[in-house]
């Protein structure tokens, strides 16, 4: 497996620094589109960003006050208890951004309170949304991948240079050492599906979306993709993570299409995943 693994790499990496050349930095590059005015006031947009912070602090308490024959293995095993916390803690964040989006649209029903006054920073057209988010995310991943892992690479190697841990993230770890095949499955699907979509929502979606027309355009990348980065909580990590969250606003704001930067997330993620199990990477 490691061999055909090791060749799909290195036709992931030739792909990712061709399409970084045409579509980046070669002549056939776009300047970045405004995405639509989201015509949502500060009130309510408080109000929404709460129900998110809300569920993604609640639903984790859950799981300490279930019976032990509930939890399964998780009453038992440290690696499921943190599976279960992990999951629990996107799926309420998932769950608040939910209510929001439909706090947000009875709001938007009920009239004059979702005025919203804050000038535009923008007067240009949004471009339209791309037809393709399937084939626009696989692009956005391949980019992604010799970007964030070179920077990944220097990132990692400056910290080593002063002294700083270099510890990986947690979920590589529970990755590497899995050996229970519905473990394994479910840990897939938390960092494949649930969480891709989760945070795309909340930070590309919902706060990237709310900012990009209210503030400059470098503080309404930057603010998303740090916290983004910092909930995380890598150091290793946190500069590779940064970058990935406003490289995936970057594709959001040129597409048009939550789907576009949700699908090079998964694919992203997918792709650490396959790297970790094979032994290619330790990171």
């Amino acid at each position: 497996m490691l061999p055909i693994v090791i060749i799909l790499e290195g036709f992931i990496w030739l792909a990712g620094l061709y399409l970084l050349w045409r579509v980046v930095l070669g002549p056939g590059r776009r300047t970045a589109p405004a995405l639509a005015r989201w015509p949502v006031s500060l009130e309510s947009f408080v109000t929404a960003a709460l129900l998110v912070a809300a569920g993604g602090w609640l639903l984790p308490q859950v799981p300490a006050y279930l019976s032990d024959d509930l939890l399964g293995p998780a009453a038992r095993d440290g690696d499921w208890w943190t599976l279960v916390q992990g999951a629990a803690f996107q799926l309420g964040l998932l769950a608040g951004a939910l209510l929001a989006a439909l706090y947000l649209r009875l709001q938007s029903q009920s009239g004059p309170r979702m005025a919203d006054s804050t000038p535009s920073l923008e007067s240009t057209t949004p471009a339209l949304p791309t037809r393709h988010p399937l084939f626009a995310g696989t692009v956005t991943f391949l980019i992604s991948i010799p970007l964030i892992s070179g920077l990944g690479f220097a990132w990692k190697t400056l910290l080593e240079q002063f002294g700083v841990s270099t510890s990986e993230q947690e979920m590589i770890d529970l990755f590497r050492n899995a050996d229970d095949p519905t473990f394994l499955v479910l840990m897939i699907i938390l960092a494949a599906v649930i969480a891709p979509v989760t945070e795309e929502l909340v930070f590309r979606a919902g706060l990237f979306r709310y900012l990009r027309t209210r503030v400059s355009r470098a503080f309404a990348l930057t603010v998303p993709a740090m916290i983004f980065a910092l909930l995380h909580g890598s150091a290793t990590a946190f500069l590779p993570l940064f970058a990935l969250g406003v490289f995936f606003a970057i594709a959001y704001e040129r597409t048009g299409r939550i789907a576009v930067p949700m699908i090079a997330h998964a694919l992203f993620n997918l792709h650490t995943i396959v790297l970790v199990m094979a032994g290619v990477t330790t990171d």
